[in-house]
């Protein structure tokens, strides 16, 4: 069972989709611009392989929805560990997100999964395998990832480097991407 099975969408309308999965809408929700933030950041980079990121388009067959889906659980997956890169989720971290979910009307399996997620340890080298070979994903990963935390401590700021050299992205390319999200150079 997927992440888009578990939690719907109230799951896409939290993190800015509104369908059914958290790429539901895909020519606006998060995964759209993830995809265009990774495509736009690795322009021109040398690690660009020209394809167009997945969520930029619709899923033209089973294989293209089912690694959508993952991409999205992925996504979700970057976001909650680089929550927990100053140590751990808080307890209010952990209610005000298990609030945003009930707001957007998970239901309780959804809210078990998405807190089974947050109580599993760092997961960086999972995350970084999964984009071995993907510098779309590697990129909308790290982007992900810069968009969840404030980036204001020093842990923080050691995570997303290890996260930004493990990926294999270069500072280029990273600086682009925390450019996009507005930030200064980490």
């Amino acid at each position: 069972m997927g992440i888009s099975d578990l939690l719907g969408a109230p799951a896409g309308a939290l993190l800015g989709g509104g369908g059914k999965s958290l790429g539901g809408a895909v020519g606006g929700g998060l995964m759209a611009l993830l995809g265009a933030m990774a495509f736009k950041a690795l322009q021109g980079s040398g690690q660009s392989t020209g394809q167009v990121p997945l969520g930029l388009m619709e899923p033209q067959t089973e294989a293209d929805q089912q690694e959508l889906e993952q991409h999205e659980e992925l996504v979700l997956r970057a976001m909650i560990n680089a929550a927990k890169a100053d140590g751990q989720i808080d307890q209010g971290e952990a209610h005000r997100i298990v609030g945003k979910l009930q707001e957007a009307g998970a239901d309780a399996d959804g809210q078990r999964y998405v807190l089974e997620l947050m109580r599993r340890p760092m997961e960086t080298e999972t995350l970084i395998s999964a984009a071995e070979g993907h510098p779309n994903l590697a990129a909308e990963l790290y982007a992900a990832s810069l968009m969840a935390i404030e980036v204001d401590t020093a842990a923080e700021k050691a995570y997303l480097g290890k996260l930004a050299y493990g990926l294999g992205l270069t500072p280029e390319v990273t600086g682009r991407i925390q450019q996009m999200v507005g930030l200064q150079p980490v």
